[in-house]
Parts: C-alpha cells; sequence; structure tokens
C-alpha cells in the first residue's frame, strides 16, 4: 500500500538513514530504493539550507511528535529543485519506542511557481493593486499603489488601511 500510493512517502531510521522510499518518491526524486536504502537522508539528499530544519523535524519524530505541513526542497538525481509539504510522523516498534520516522509529502513544486508568478504580476501591474484580510489589514500592496500613495510595502503592510490610510470625510460615521 505504501509503495503504490500517490504521495511521496519515505521513512528513516533514528540515525536517519533512509528504510522507507515509494514508487511515487522514485518517481519525483529519479533515485531508485538501491540509490538512497540505508543512505543519510539529511547529508545526501536535503540542500545545505535546509539540512538544519529537516534534522529537527526528524529529532522531534524521533522524540514522538508529528510535524504537520513543513516546507522544504529536495533536489533530484537531475539537480532540479522539488517543493514538497511533508507531513512527518514518529515510527513505532511493538514495544511502543520509536524506531525512525515515516514523511508523507506532496509535491508542491508547481503551486509555489503559480503563487510566484501571482506576486509577479500582481506586483508589476500598471495599476494599483491592493488587498486587505478580513480584518482591514493591508496584505497587498503593488509597486504601483507605492508610486501613486507614496507609501512603501513596509509603510503599509499589516496596517488597518480604514484606520490609517482614508482621511476622515470619506469613512462612513
Amino acid at each position: 500500500m505504501i509503495d503504490t500510493a500517490n504521495a511521496p512517502i519515505f521513512g528513516v531510521d533514528t540515525d536517519g538513514r533512509v528504510n522507507i522510499w515509494n514508487r511515487k518518491a522514485a518517481d519525483i526524486m529519479q533515485y531508485t530504493n538501491e540509490d538512497v536504502l540505508g543512505k543519510n537522508l539529511v547529508e545526501q539528499f536535503i540542500s545545505e539550507e535546509y539540512r538544519v530544519a529537516v534534522r529537527s523535524v526528524l529529532e522531534k519524530a524521533f522524540e514522538g511528535v508529528e510535524t504537520a505541513n513543513f516546507e522544504f526542497p529536495l533536489i533530484t538525481r537531475a539537480g532540479r529543485r522539488v517543493e514538497i509539504l511533508l507531513n512527518a510522523t514518529p515510527r513505532y516498534n511493538e514495544r511502543g519506542e520509536v524506531m525512525g520516522m515515516v514523511g508523507i509529502g506532496q509535491d508542491i513544486t508547481e503551486r509555489i511557481a503559480q503563487e510566484q508568478e501571482y506576486s509577479r504580476l500582481i506586483d508589476t501591474a500598471n495599476a494599483p493593486i491592493f488587498g486587505v484580510d478580513i480584518n482591514g489589514h493591508v496584505n497587498i500592496w503593488n509597486r504601483k499603489a507605492a508610486d501613486i500613495m507614496q507609501y512603501t510595502n513596509e509603510d503599509v503592510l499589516g496596517k488597518d488601511l480604514v484606520a490609517e490610510f482614508i482621511s476622515n470625510e470619506y469613512k462612513v460615521p
């Protein structure tokens, strides 16, 4: 069941060595079971800038703590960066002792690329674009809005749009 799942699933023992690597992980990463089993996940498959964070997730799992929605990149055999959203869960032996971690992931590379493109389009639009969250605080402020209003992102992001940037004559009494 693990091997045929439509999500990348991998596991490591308490030394961080890969001991589970399903077909979807192999497809995404272009590494076979033979390539990865017994190898140190962090040292051999995680980019340098994420090693500390991934080690922390593993250590939490080894202490019995689950981690949900952890985003990090993996580097494929071809050197391509794949963004993964991971849920990491401790694995227990029959005595209830932690024997490793199993991670169930999701390839979110396309989603992140779409979000970046969306942000780029908003930021470079030739019209002022701003957004507010459900509390009325500014959460989007593009370059054109900054040019016209003479407020930078730092000036407005997180601030109450009506209270701080709308003059009293336009506020509803």
